[in-house]
C-alpha cells in the first residue's frame, strides 16, 4: 500500500488526493459500491471542496466499453468517505495506511516549500557572484549556461528534458517542481559554483571542477501520463 495518495501536479502548490478506485481496490469493495457512496453523499463531500474527477478511457484492446468517471478526493473528503465504509479487516488496514500516506505526503510538500524559500536566497547569491566575477568578464550573461550546468551536475539531466518530462512551462522556475532531495542537490551545486567563482575561476574551470565530483543526485525522467480532469 505505497501508492494510495498522489498529487495533482509536481508543483509546490499541488493538491494531494486519492481516488474512488484506490479506495475500492484496497478496501476490497466494488467500484460500483464506492461510486454509489460518493453519489449518495455528494453534498457532504463537497462541503470539503469541489469533487474533481477524471474520465478514464477503456483499456487498449478491450472490446466495447465507455469512458468512466474516476473520482478524486482530497484528504478531508477521503477521511469522511471512509467513515461511511464498514469495518472489515481490509477496510481497517486501508484506513490506517491511507491516513499515514496523507501525512507523509503533506510533510514532503511542507519540506519542499521550505527548501524552495531557502533556495531562493542561494539563487540570489549565485546571481550576484556571476555578475561580480572578474573571471567571467564580459561574459556574465553565461548565467543561462551556468543554470544548465547546475541541473546537469545536481540531477544528471538536461534542463529542457526536465521541463518536458514534468510539464514545466518556460515562464515558471524549475525549482517549483523539485522534490526536497532534488532541491538539496541543486542548492549544493549552486553553493559550489558560487565558491568557485569567488576563487576567480572561469566557466570552463568551474565546469571541470564540478565534473570531477560527478552527479550529486541522479534522477530518471519519465514522460507524464495524459489525463482529462474536470
Amino acid at each position: 500500500m505505497n501508492d494510495l495518495v498522489t498529487m495533482t501536479s509536481q508543483r509546490l502548490d499541488a493538491e494531494i488526493y486519492t481516488t474512488g478506485d484506490i479506495i475500492a481496490d484496497y478496501a476490497e469493495i466494488t467500484h460500483h459500491a464506492v461510486n454509489q457512496l460518493i453519489n449518495q453523499y455528494h453534498a457532504d463531500l463537497e462541503e470539503f471542496g469541489v469533487l474533481a474527477f477524471q474520465m478514464l478511457k477503456p483499456s487498449s484492446g478491450s472490446i466495447g466499453g465507455r469512458p468512466r468517471k474516476v473520482w478524486h478526493l482530497n484528504e478531508d473528503q477521503a477521511m469522511l468517505l471512509i467513515t461511511y465504509l464498514g469495518n472489515t479487516k481490509p477496510v481497517r488496514l486501508f484506513k490506517k495506511a491511507l491516513i499515514k500516506q496523507f501525512s507523509v505526503m503533506k510533510r514532503e510538500l511542507i519540506l519542499r516549500q521550505a527548501k524552495f524559500e531557502l533556495g531562493k536566497e542561494f539563487s540570489k547569491s549565485l546571481h550576484a557572484a556571476i555578475s561580480e566575477s572578474p573571471a567571467l568578464g564580459e561574459h556574465g550573461h553565461l548565467y543561462i549556461n551556468i543554470n544548465k550546468l547546475v541541473y546537469k551536475q545536481a540531477l544528471g539531466v538536461n534542463v529542457n528534458e526536465l521541463r518536458k518530462a514534468r510539464n514545466i512551462p518556460k515562464t515558471e522556475a524549475i525549482t517549483h517542481y523539485l522534490s526536497s532531495s532534488e532541491a538539496d542537490a541543486v542548492k549544493r551545486v549552486k553553493q559550489q559554483i558560487r565558491t568557485l567563482l569567488e576563487m576567480k575561476m572561469d566557466y570552463q574551470q568551474v565546469k571541470q571542477a564540478l565534473q570531477i565530483q560527478g552527479v550529486i543526485y541522479r534522477i530518471e525522467l519519465q514522460l507524464p501520463a495524459k489525463a482529462s480532469v474536470k
